[in-house]
């Protein structure tokens, strides 16, 4: 009996320890429930892009699936910026845009699909629609009035069909032919006319301008077209394309082309601050107007801020990558900020030239494309045997004669034989002769001797840099060549 009545007192002093302890511990928390992020809304002010899927052939065959791609969704987003939408910028990595993607059927059947994508993917709002596909003027028509109300747009009950600016399907036909061919992917773009021939589009949209009702967008589309012609006559092509723009800009301010056109024609001039202002003007319209953003990457690489220009030459090649302005002013913000660009495939002719030439000038070994080897094979002798360098300059002086290189290569083959007084006599004689300088091959890293030559202040005081120095900064030479001339004018940024 003692032993039970032992046992059981020592299991109670057992329970009273074990409670003693148990009270003097923590308690365990409770579980929280994850909470999940809240959905991320739409409304105007969030960056929007455009996406447009398509099972098959074209409307009306008159056109493969990837350029009713290309040619809808410039359309769209055309509408969007007029109906006050924020359209995102291509390239801008950080602007987590919504999706805006319209699905159309096989054939010509009138059902789609509008989806409203968030930033992450999911979908949000979708519509199934009913659309008017008998032409592009009828689709177009049909999603800009119903666009409004599927995107909350502040005046839902409008009809964005008005910015179409168009009623004439032929017409319009006409003009997205021409649009594409100078603004889609495949364009060659307005700071470097290239060798094709653009001049059956600048009278296509000639004949077109001449119907009335007069169009602001067909007149803002001609202005720039004139821009993109080559030929020895450019100071007439500009006034051409001037007279173009601001018509279409009384007729509607909101036209990017043509404060692009404007812009364009400045820089060709050298009015540095004014086609800055055009620039800005156009891209505050339009995010992505491909001339804006060739033309602002250009006037950069120019002025010695390749920094600033580098994303923004990188913008206009993803929209347009066959743009010869904007690939060969890319190499040269590359270069000149030591991204270290290799030569590609798709590179056009003129930014091959300018990678080729500098890596000469840092002593790498290049082999002579063979179109380029008549004026190219004297010039790589000349690198190694400075006895050949009169060889190498009248080759190279040969073949600007002739039509083979242009006066921005002739130039840069004379800074790559290190030839300083050619370099720089070449350049003010182009500027007495109001053609364009090319004045981006003074701030390369590998052409530092030429900033410290006597012409250097010659050409930098007759290209008027100094005042835009003054409002806009000093080139970038600047952070690590104090002594330049030009970096004690600027106010920096």
């Amino acid at each position: 009996m003692n032993k039970w009545r032992v046992a059981g007192l020592v299991i109670v002093a057992a329970l009273a320890t074990w409670l003693g302890l148990r009270s003097c511990m923590p308690e365990k928390p409770a579980a929280v429930a994850e909470s999940k992020p809240a959905r991320e809304e739409f409304h105007a002010s969030k960056p929007l892009r455009v996406v447009v899927r398509r099972a098959a052939a074209s409307i009306g065959e008159v056109a493969t699936t990837a350029d009713i791609d290309e040619w809808l969704e410039r359309e769209l987003r055309y509408l969007l910026i007029r109906g006050r939408m924020r359209v995102a910028a291509v390239g801008v990595a950080d602007a987590r845009p919504f999706t805006l993607q319209i699905e159309l059927p096989a054939n010509n059947e009138a059902a789609a699909k509008m989806t409203l994508l968030a930033p992450d993917g999911t979908a949000g709002s979708q519509s199934d629609v009913t659309l008017d596909t008998k032409d592009r003027l009828t689709l177009v028509l049909s999603l800009a009035k119903q666009l409004p109300g599927f995107l909350g747009a502040a005046h839902t009950s409008a009809d964005w069909g008005t910015y179409v600016g168009m009623a004439d399907a032929a017409v319009y036909d006409s003009f997205i032919h021409s649009s594409s061919e100078l603004l889609g992917p495949h364009g060659h773009g307005f700071t470097q006319p290239a060798a094709v021939d653009r001049s059956r589009t600048v009278q296509r949209l000639e004949a077109m301008s001449r119907k009335p009702p007069e169009s602001a967008r067909v007149l803002s589309l001609l202005s720039v077209a004139y821009l993109s012609l080559g030929g020895e006559d450019q100071v007439s092509l500009a006034h051409i394309a001037e007279s173009k723009a601001e018509r279409a800009l009384a007729l509607d301010p909101a036209q990017a082309e043509a404060r692009s056109a404007l812009g364009l024609i400045r820089l060709r001039r050298g009015e540095w601050g004014a086609a800055t202002e055009y620039f800005d003007a156009a891209l505050a319209l339009d995010a992505n107007a491909i001339p804006a953003l060739e033309g602002s990457a250009c006037l950069l690489v120019d002025v010695g801020q390749s920094r600033a220009a580098l994303p923004i030459a990188q913008r206009a090649v993803a929209l347009q990558p066959d743009n010869v302005g904007a690939n060969t002013c890319l190499a040269y913000a590359q270069l000149a900020t030591d991204s270290s660009p290799e030569a590609t495939d798709h590179d056009p002719v003129p930014a091959i030239r300018v990678k080729a030439l500098a890596a000469v000038l840092s002593g790498k070994t290049v082999t002579a494309d063979e179109r380029d080897s008549a004026w190219m094979d004297p010039l790589l002798r000349a690198t190694t045997d400075k006895r050949q360098r009169s060889e190498a300059v009248r080759a190279i002086t040969l073949a600007a004669s002739n039509g083979s290189i242009d006066a921005a290569t002739e130039i840069l083959s004379g800074a790559a034989l290190r030839q300083s007084d050619f370099v720089f006599n070449r350049m003010l004689r182009l500027h007495k002769q109001n053609e364009p300088v090319p004045l981006r091959m003074l701030w390369l890293p590998q052409t530092a001797f030429l900033r410290t030559h006597r012409g250097f202040e010659d050409i930098i005081s007759a290209s008027g840099l100094q005042p835009y120095w003054q409002d806009h900064g000093p080139p970038d030479v600047c952070a690590t060549e104090k002594e330049v001339y030009g970096c004690k004018l600027g106010k920096g940024r």
